[in-house]
């Protein structure tokens, strides 16, 4: 199966809304990576990261009974696997999208909106408001390209 890729850039759109805020959407990647659910756990995972000089973007963890599967977002360039699998974790890469935008009601409402009209299907997704207006999602789709023209030319982010 041949998937087209995006172009790899820091932000795809990018600019200020009318308060002065922000706003892009890029390509970023994301590993899933599978964790033993035990004190310590993350804090060896994340120390990982610290030593191959690699800053999160977002973390997201999913615990299920013994095991858990953290989720993490790092600018595209950024790379951790040799690190990850060195270090003795299982781990998945998938490109994904993250959006970065003032803070409102209705911006996960207008992500599924966008990306439904195109029938494209979102895997995952999670974010944050980062308390100072703004708000971060990151969004794994079942086409990347086709997701970011959706949202791109939407005019909503």
């Amino acid at each position: 199966m041949n998937i087209r890729r995006p172009r790899p850039r820091a932000a795809r759109q990018q600019g200020f809304d009318a308060k002065g805020f922000f706003m892009s959407i890029s390509v970023v990647k994301q590993y899933s990576v599978f964790l033993v659910n035990e004190p310590g756990a993350l804090k060896n995972f994340a120390e990982l990261f610290v030593k191959e000089r690699v800053s999160l973007i977002a973390i997201s963890q999913d615990v299920r009974f013994d095991a858990a599967v953290v989720r993490v977002a790092v600018n595209y360039n950024a790379e951790i696997s040799h690190a990850l699998t060195k270090a003795g974790f299982t781990s998945v890469k998938t490109d994904a999208i993250c959006i970065d935008t003032p803070d409102r009601v209705g911006l996960a409402y207008d992500i599924g909106d966008v990306l439904h009209q195109k029938n494209i299907n979102i895997t995952t997704i999670y974010g944050a408001c980062m308390g100072d207006g703004r708000t971060r999602f990151i969004v794994v789709v079942s086409d990347i390209a086709q997701a970011l023209s959706a949202l791109e030319g939407s005019g909503r982010f």
